[in-house]
């Protein structure tokens, strides 16, 4: 009977001992796997820094890349405009010596009457000859991207024209009623200008004299 009993509190003995060791067991299962779980989250936090670190870096690299690219291209242009800015007035200074020629073109040819003899075929073959060499002339400026451009009835601009005097006219006032000497351009730029006369409007002075004129024939002719 107490040998029975024995046995008997071996086996419970026995049983809470392999609970004890079973329940250790799984507690070091659990354990090991809550510290892979935290290991794995934290790999994988690691590994998101990571990857948003080389996104940040990426794209930074990408902004570089595009600002060089645009810095480049800019470069490009400027570099292309300055080179076409040098080839369309590298003739600047070649076509300032000629335009004192194209001035003797026209003032020789304002010297002739409008009206020639017919027998006079000596100076009417001259005028033809230097009308045709001004044509020529002027041609090979228009080729070489040199224009003349007119003043006249236009209002007067201080970036293309420079006044030598101012007169009373019928003329509206600030437009250019005279032209001394023609301007020219070599592209967009001004090569030389013109040289003009100005309208300071009607003189109000004259104006009333000749009103007060023409009141004084009206009368009399009434008389």
């Amino acid at each position: 009977m107490e040998e029975n009993m024995n046995k008997k509190e071996n086996i419970e003995q026995q049983k809470k001992n392999y609970e004890v060791d079973k329940n250790e067991k799984l507690n070091k299962v659990n354990e090991k796997e809550e510290e892979k779980n935290v290991a794995n989250e934290k790999k994988e936090e690691d590994s998101n820094e990571i990857l948003e670190d080389l996104k940040n870096k990426l794209e930074e690299s990408e902004d570089r890349l595009l600002r060089s690219l645009a810095e480049t291209e800019n470069l490009r242009k400027r570099h292309d405009k300055e080179i076409n800015d040098l080839r369309k007035y590298a003739i600047n200074n070649f076509a300032c010596s000629l335009l004192s020629i194209a001035d003797n073109f026209e003032r020789a040819l304002q010297t002739v009457p409008e009206s020639l003899p017919e027998d006079n075929l000596v100076l009417k073959n001259l005028v033809i000859g230097i009308k045709a060499i001004e044509k020529e002339f002027y041609d090979v400026f228009e080729k070489n991207g040199i224009l003349k451009f007119s003043s006249l009835n236009t209002k007067f601009n201080p970036e293309l024209h420079q006044a030598v005097s101012q007169v009373f006219s019928d003329t509206e006032e600030g437009f250019i009623v005279k032209e001394h000497q023609k301007g020219f351009k070599v592209g967009e730029r001004l090569l030389r200008p013109a040289m003009v006369v100005v309208s300071k409007g009607t003189d109000v002075k004259e104006t009333k004299t000749e009103k007060k004129s023409e009141k004084l024939k009206s009368e009399d002719q009434k008389k």
